[in-house]
């Protein structure tokens, strides 16, 4: 049981040798190195990158096919019929989610309608019997968001979703616990030693790698994209592999309402074509496309591809483009010039290839490992007689089953597990500390996304990537023994006598406030001068004083060009704000995650101290709002570390002391954030090449420039069009002047500031009414929602954006207005009517218009 990633092999991989070796550990390469395991042999994986599935296998639509559209009589048909079968048992006894939604293949013209008759006999022939044809009526019914002129459909109700992340690792870590050694950073460039064509069975496979040389006595190549190259050097020519691009956009989990089915078009001869389809984990997918490219390792998005992708999305289902995207990937997949997986057994070689699999390999993965060790046993191996795996449960991941901290009993054992440090994905530090250390650990934030779900939410990454990494790389954070950081309050309430230990305890305040940035502060601390009763905070970071803290400077005081690196001056803003609200009786509580209603004023928080059911008489939301992330502003191009918001680039540099690098772009600025993000770049030592998109006129930035110092680009007539990026880290922009001019600008990060939306879940989820766009709930000037009982203040219905005023002094004057309409609420008073109206139709929230990628904008006033 070994696990290698860099320096020379181990000796014994020459020396002694392998039984088989395993040329690529995708889903395919993983599940035939796990079949094999069952047998007394001496197996090795080979991978080229960093990580297991880290090519096609971590970047696809995540189907789990029924087959129903293979080509009868092919390989891949049998196969894909068998994979569905294992691979839905292995998923529930592994605990890999799976969902049955079903598909429907729309018809759209009056072609593909005459089609769908045709593609129902095709999935009889292939054995499968529960399609339906659909009318219009009936497909509407089925499905009321797609768009309009759908005239039918064909039902295939068992095509499911699955998750492709935890199946590869799920068998990756069977295999590894079973005895096979894994090799990874171990790209493979030559094989000899083979003693010609028809050599005895004591011949060996040279194997040589970037790592060194190791021996086996049997061959496969499941190196997918490069399964051709490596046929080749064992003399073979029976495919060449064209990288197809599918680029995919994945939206917000507030999309997931809008499609019921996996949603997929008539295909064609290149794919199934763009589907709309759900997750697992609740979002929603649109793609992919199908781009065939001559470079294997082209896994950027395009301007392009997400154009084509949006027209699409326009008339397939209108409504999903109104929803924020949160993520676009890319990935590659290993097309050949034949209709059929290209597997095929060399057995004079001791050698097998597994080529030509495409968008079904994750659900033929079974299938496959059992017809290669059929192949080698058939080619000379000798596997010996069977044994079980050892079990493999993955973490439970979605919300096919309860996570951890929705499980008091595991929280009582090990407060890790109630210690939320991903709250879009509920992700838990005991969560990240298991895969750290878990059999096939990840080789870094990339690795944890796919294990845990870590920086995979709609914020991706602002509030927790830093963490992740400290976490990563342990160290401390640099706040832990700096003497400016604002005290915490972590003590939670004792349980009342005679409630279960480790059930969730059930308990009531007067008012709860949920956050403690600036406005959550000032609405406890006036909210307790006034004296209304309990108030309580709680804040799922865990320091109080939300972004204000991370400001390099505050009310006015800006730092210089060369200002020494010291704490942000916000952060005593913050302590002021903290030990005011803490002075006048309100209880301040970090590290307490709200993760939910449980009633019409009740709460469900988790934290170190367990699982807590909190009623309270009014419930005060300050929550705040975010920056949104680069692909929600449509940014294409390539992924890698060193993107950021302007959020997550001062909580690296404040929080956790990380450098993000000698050189960084700063994009977008509907407000003074980027002003504030440059300003802690250059106390930093990280120099900012340029602000694009920044104001370049008026008064404001004239006063930026100043403060910051002269000798940095503002680019207010430019956009950005493309990020590059090479060895998984990004390394510049590529620009689009006003004139039409491309210019392109090295960095080593690219920090994306302003274009605020509302940290919208919560008051979402109790359905109050919103202002239309961006999901605020709407207030009147009190701080009054459509829900009696349940306040919003501060960031979450006003969110920075041009005009707006911000600061721990608007918050306070604020504050108090609301800490009234609480008083009288509590008192007694009926809740007005009209609290709340809902904007006029096709009213626009100006906070969307500004900062995206760039554009003039009106910077936002600040306290």
């Amino acid at each position: 049981m070994t696990v290698t990633t860099t320096g020379r092999l181990p000796h014994d991989a020459h020396e002694t040798g392998y039984d088989v070796a395993i040329v690529g550990a995708g889903v395919v390469g993983c599940a035939i190195a796990r079949e094999l395991a069952r047998h007394p042999l001496r197996v090795a994986l080979v991978e080229a990158a960093d990580d297991v599935g880290k090519g096609t296998s971590k970047a696809n639509t995540a189907i789990l096919h029924t087959g129903f559209d293979a080509t009868p009589g092919t390989l891949e048909a049998r196969l894909v019929r068998e994979g569905y079968r294992l691979l839905s048992g292995y998923a529930a006894e592994a605990g890999i989610p799976v969902r049955r939604v079903g598909a429907l293949l729309v018809a759209w013209d009056a072609e593909q309608l005459a089609a769908l008759p045709g593609l129902a006999a095709k999935a009889e022939r292939n054995g499968y019997h529960a399609t339906r044809l659909l009318d219009a009526a009936e497909l509407r019914r089925r499905e009321p968001h797609l768009g309009p002129g759908a005239l039918g459909a064909l039902a295939v109700p068992d095509e499911s979703v699955i998750c492709p992340w935890t199946t590869v690792i799920g068998y990756a870590t069977q295999a590894v616990r079973a005895g096979v050694d894994l090799h990874l950073g171990c790209r493979v460039h030559g094989v000899g030693g083979q003693s010609g064509r028809g050599s005895g069975g004591g011949a060996w496979h040279e194997i040589l790698t970037d790592r060194g040389t190791l021996r086996a006595r049997h061959l496969v190549n499941a190196a997918g994209l490069r399964s051709d190259e490596i046929d080749r050097l064992l003399g073979q020519d029976a495919f060449t592999v064209t990288p197809r691009r599918g680029q995919l956009m994945v939206f917000d989990k507030s999309a997931r309402h809008l499609v019921r089915h996996i949603v997929l078009p008539v295909p064609t001869a290149l794919g199934k074509g763009v589907l709309v389809a759900p997750t697992v984990f609740g979002n929603v997918l649109l793609g992919p496309t199908a781009e065939d490219l001559p470079d294997k390792s082209a896994t950027q998005s395009t301007e392009a591809g997400l154009a084509f992708l949006r027209a699409h999305g326009a008339r397939v289902m209108p409504e999903l483009l109104a929803e924020e995207v949160i993520a676009v990937y890319a990935g590659l997949r290993a097309a050949t010039e034949h209709d059929d997986y290209q597997i095929h057994a060399h057995p004079e070689q001791r050698y097998v290839t597994v080529g030509g699999i495409r968008s079904t390999g994750l659900t033929g993965s079974l299938a496959i490992a059992a017809h290669v060790v059929e192949l080698l046993a058939a080619g000379g191996l000798t596997l010996g007689p069977p044994r079980e795996l050892p079990p493999a449960r993955m973490p439970a991941l979605g919300d096919a089953s309860p996570r951890p901290f929705e499980r008091p009993e595991l929280i009582a054992a090990d407060p890790e597990y109630g210690t939320v440090i991903c709250p879009c994905e509920r992700v838990t530090r005991g969560e990240v500390r298991d895969a750290l250390a878990s059999t096939v650990p990840p080789a870094g934030l990339d690795g944890l996304r796919r294990r845990t779900r870590v920086a995979a939410g709609r914020c991706q990454g602002t509030r927790c990537a830093a963490a992740v990494r400290a976490l990563c790389e342990a160290r401390p954070p640099a706040a832990a023994a700096d003497d400016d950081a604002p005290a915490t309050r972590p003590a939670p309430a004792p349980a009342p006598e005679g409630a279960d230990a480790v059930g969730p305890v059930e308990r009531g305040v007067d008012v709860l406030v949920v956050g403690a940035g600036a406005a959550g502060l000032a609405a406890a601390g006036a909210l307790a001068a006034a004296g209304v009763g309990r108030v309580e905070v709680l804040e799922q970071q865990p320091s109080a004083g939300g972004v204000l803290r991370y400001a390099p400077w505050a009310c006015g005081a800006w730092p210089g060009p060369r200002a020494p690196r010291r704490a942000p001056a916000g952060r005593e803003a913050a302590r002021r704000l903290l030990d005011a609200a803490t002075g006048a009786g309100a209880l301040v509580r970090t590290g307490w995650t709200v993760t939910g209603w449980a009633g019409p004023l009740t709460v469900a928080a988790t934290g170190p101290g367990g699982r807590e059911l909190i009623t309270a008489r009014a419930v005060v939301l300050a929550t705040g709002a975010r920056e949104r992330p680069r692909a929600a502003r449509g940014v294409p191009g390539a992924r890698g570390e060193g993107v950021f918001t302007g959020e997550g680039a001062l909580r690296a540099l404040h929080e956790h002391g990380q450098d993000l690098g000698a050189t960084a772009v700063v994009v977008g600025s509907a407000d003074d954030a980027g002003y504030r993000v440059a300003g802690a770049l250059r106390q930093a030592g990280t120099r900012p090449v340029a602000l694009v998109g920044a104001p370049s006129h008026g008064p404001s930035p004239w006063r930026a420039l100043t403060r910051l110092g002269w000798g940095v680009p503002v680019l207010g007539d430019a956009a950005v069009t493309e990020l590059t990026g090479a060895g998984g880290r990004v390394t510049g922009v590529r620009l689009r002047r006003a004139d039409g001019a491309v210019t392109e600008l090295d960095c080593a990060a690219v920090v994306f500031c302003g274009s605020w939306v509302p940290e919208n879940e919560l008051a979402a989820a109790a359905g109050l009414a919103v202002v239309a766009d961006l999901g605020r709930p709407a207030v009147d000037a009190e701080g009054r929602t459509s829900h009696p009982g349940v306040f919003a203040v501060g960031g979450l219905p006003h969110p920075a954006g041009p005009g707006r005023r911000t600061g721990p002094r608007h918050a306070a004057a604020r504050a108090h207005a609301l800490a009234t309409a609480v008083a009288r609420h509590l008192s007694g008073a009926p809740w007005p009517p009209n609290a709340a109206p809902p904007p006029a139709p096709g009213a626009r929230d100006e906070a969307a218009t500004g900062g995206a990628t760039g554009g003039a904008t009106r910077p936002a006033t600040e306290d």
